[in-house]
């Protein structure tokens, strides 16, 4: 099984090509690119020249010796402005799935549409969910990529804790993928996130089986969204390796554990990489 990471913290440190040859060097396989820059108009990514930007940095890549296996679109926009929505916001989601295919990504991450209160709302999330889902399978289609819709949390309003959201739990998320049912939609279980909603991990990866094809790996607590490494937080990774391995997950062993690394610094951040990168194969090694 291949092991990846997410680009976020080493890119945005030290540029594109050395972000990218630091993770190389530190042992990772390949790369879950992120593009949370796309939120704001003016990232090189949202111009005119994307494409050729897109094409340039899979050349760099090849020469660094590295590929991506998976990317992760943007989604911190202003949703509920319509004409964010229509403007700029699904352009760029589709235009994140098209860098993909260039990038010579397999699945993108696909944040659901949850700008609005879950608890009361939940078949208004789950059919305005779907509709978003199936109007992006041309794209996903198109562009070789498959699109992972991504288990969510949400703070509820009024006890002000941690509550179920979009695909929370593992059946829900299952259900999502079947009801769709393209070969283009798939899910993406993000460890952390299963545990803040009182679920074990363990049972949403035995829940999805084989829609699972993609993973966001980092711990917590089961109260914040700490996304750092295995083994600090309070996550049962003997069972959760135990699932990977029974429902025969067959996808890359990624990370969405940039915070572990987040206060190291740049002379030193290596160092810490390398942990990252001896934890995950021993993971790796329990599936």
């Amino acid at each position: 099984m291949l092991l990846s990471t997410q680009t976020s913290n080493t890119v945005s440190r030290f540029g594109f090509e050395k972000g990218i040859r630091v993770l190389k060097d530190a042992g990772f396989d390949c790369l879950d690119y992120s593009m949370f820059g796309m939120r704001k108009p003016d990232d090189p990514l949202c111009g005119d020249n994307w494409r050729e930007l897109a094409e340039e940095m899979k050349k760099t890549a090849e020469a660094v010796g590295i590929g991506f296996n998976q990317s992760h679109a943007p989604f911190s926009f202003r949703w509920q402005d319509k004409e964010v929505e229509m403007n700029f916001a699904r352009p760029m989601v589709e235009r994140s799935i098209e860098i993909s295919g260039i990038l010579g990504v397999d699945t993108c991450i696909v944040h659901p549409l949850h700008w609005f209160e879950y608890k009361g709302h939940e078949e208004e999330a789950r059919q305005l969910n779907l509709d978003y889902y199936r109007g992006l399978i041309p794209v996903a289609r198109n562009a070789g990529v498959r699109v992972c819709i991504e288990n969510m949390w949400q703070t509820e309003l009024k006890r002000r804790c941690i509550g179920d959201d979009v695909g929370s739990r593992g059946a829900d998320l299952a259900s999502y993928v079947d009801e769709i049912d393209s070969e283009w939609i798939v899910a993406c279980l993000d460890i952390g996130h299963s545990g803040l909603v009182g679920e074990e991990p363990q049972d949403a990866i035995r829940a999805l089986g084989g829609r699972l094809k993609a993973l966001h790996v980092h711990d917590n607590d089961y109260v914040s969204d700490r996304h750092t490494l295995p083994f600090l937080g309070r996550i049962d990774w003997t069972q959760v390796t135990a699932a990977l391995r029974d429902v025969a997950y067959d996808g890359v062993f990624t990370y969405e554990a940039d915070n572990f690394i987040s206060r190291f610094p740049d002379d030193y951040v290596f160092e810490a990489l390398k942990f990252m990168e001896k934890t995950g194969r021993y993971l790796i090694s329990l599936i």
